[in-house]
């Protein structure tokens, strides 16, 4: 693998997605990015029936309860969708 794969594949989640907001050839606007993509699959997730998402390795309970606790930071800091 390339020096710059091996870096990548080897960063935990957080080093990776600050990796992406911090060093985008396109500034600030990376982070406003992934915040929109975030916020936007919250809110799809915060609105979907917990019994719909269930599987074998994920409960859905879980997962909508995740998105709704994300939902709710992202309010706090940006207010109201």
């Amino acid at each position: 693998m390339p020096l710059q794969t091996v870096r990548i594949v080897s960063m935990t989640n957080v080093e990776y997605l600050t990796e992406i907001m911090e060093f985008s050839r396109f500034g600030a606007l990376a982070q406003a990015f992934v915040i929109e993509a975030v916020a936007r699959y919250a809110a799809e997730i915060k609105a979907s029936r917990p019994e719909d998402l269930d599987s074998p390795g994920l409960s859905g309970a879980a997962w909508t309860g995740v998105a709704k606790e994300i939902d709710a930071k992202l309010a706090a800091k940006y207010g109201p969708r």
